[in-house]
């Protein structure tokens, strides 16, 4: 059920009798995306502040408020949106909402804590470019979408966030945190009528901003690159252009994913490791925006089988353009999709997300059964023709990250 109050908040929930939980989220339509270059990284930052003290709350009250009642609060900040989400009793789900409501409403943004948790974002940075199979796919987005806010990576640069300071935290909060950006998606053993009085009460003062968070579409480059790196394995990551959330190509593309590298029956996981034994980790995954997608294959091997490896997959993605794929693979991919899809809302934490997105992708909630029954039409020329779009060598690039091959004597 969903509710707009009057000031541009909405509020969906769904109601599930039958479990004991619920999960509260309040989602803010921004992210790294939406940021300005010398302010990379914000979105992050400010969702680690609002952890740190509100008026009423220090930073250990936030921490212990649902510790005491065996509850889970977290965050996360991705390119097009900032969450904050926490999962309790059904019982205590009027004190996770005031909790998370009180952090985006009141935090004081103390210059103290703000100089604090800059050194712990920086510790972050370090921590993620000791991480090179997620650093080769930050990497390959911002070759592929280069000079475009959705190819920077989420946490911003040290440069970035040593820059930013409170007035522009609040200034940033003043322009984007505001009602006409703001969901509240609750899934659980709830009654819709009372979270929307808590949320109207709490959240009902809020001002709009009158205007909506736009990015544009990036254009794609193509590019072959590879960093020198002191590391046990070459990290590979390839990548072709996608599809963004709004465009139907998203169902075939799905089906092209999974049959790729989604899961251990997947051609390139039989192909490279159950067959040569070349990779302990190797997958795709389809990222989708509003406006622009990537699907990504990855790998890691040691340095003198990254060429062969990158050569195997080329060698897939040239099979698929020249024989196609077959009704059976595509069959059984659907099944697989669709069993995957409705495994993820066993719980109340995957049924509040799916909600949120939904909203503010397409302004309404999709049902499951309609997503079902995209990933059901999808047929064998659908996954060809996507296919074909966009899996040619010259819409292909690459970044690798490791030591380079040692030559032989």
């Amino acid at each position: 059920r969903i509710e707009h109050l009057p000031n541009g908040v909405r509020i969906v929930t769904e109601e599930i009798p039958h479990v004991l939980s619920a999960t509260v989220g309040i989602w803010v339509s921004v992210g790294s995306a939406h940021e300005p270059p010398e302010l990379a990284g914000i979105c992050h930052t400010l969702e680690h502040m609002l952890f740190k003290g509100t008026a009423t709350r220090s930073a250990r009250d936030i921490a212990e408020t649902l510790d005491a009642v065996g509850g889970q609060l977290n965050a996360f900040t991705d390119k097009e949106t900032t969450c904050y989400h926490a999962k309790v009793l059904s019982e205590h789900v009027s004190l996770a909402v005031d909790l998370l409501c009180d952090m985006l409403l009141n935090s004081t943004l103390r210059t103290s804590d703000i100089r604090c948790e800059k050194r712990v974002i920086l510790e972050e940075i370090r921590q993620i470019e000791d991480e090179p199979d997620e650093l080769v796919h930050d990497l390959l987005l911002q070759r592929m979408w280069h000079g475009h806010p959705l190819g920077r990576p989420v946490i911003g640069t040290r440069r970035s966030v040593r820059s930013l300071s409170r007035d522009v935290l609040l200034d940033f909060i003043a322009r984007h945190y505001t009602a006409d950006r703001i969901t509240v998606s609750v899934a659980g053993n709830v009654r819709h009528r009372e979270i929307v009085a808590q949320v109207a009460a709490l959240l009902g003062g809020m001002r709009p901003s009158g205007g909506a968070a736009e990015i544009t579409t990036p254009a794609v480059r193509t590019c072959i690159h590879h960093v020198a790196r002191d590391t046990e394995q070459v990290h590979i990551c390839l990548g072709v252009p996608g599809y963004s959330q709004l465009e139907e190509e998203k169902y075939p593309l799905a089906v092209l994913d999974t049959l790729l590298g989604g899961a251990s029956s997947s051609r390139l996981f039989q192909e490279v490791r159950e067959k040569r034994g070349l990779a302990y980790n190797i997958g795709s995954s389809a990222l989708s925006y509003r406006d622009a997608g990537v699907l990504a294959i990855y790998a890691g091997t040691n340095p003198e089988a990254a060429e062969q490896v990158l050569r195997l997959i080329r060698e897939e993605f040239d099979r698929i353009l020249g024989e196609g794929v077959h009704e059976r693979e595509v069959a059984q991919v659907r099944s697989q999709i669709k069993g995957s899809m409705l495994l993820a809302l066993e719980g109340t934490t995957g049924r509040m997300a799916r909600m949120a997105k939904s909203l503010q992708y397409f302004g309404r909630i999709i049902p499951i059964d309609e997503v079902v029954q995209g990933i059901e039409r999808v047929t064998v020329e659908d996954v060809n023709r996507v296919a074909r779009a966009i899996l040619p060598r010259e819409r292909t690039s690459v970044i690798s990250l490791g030591p380079r091959a040692r030559r032989r004597p």
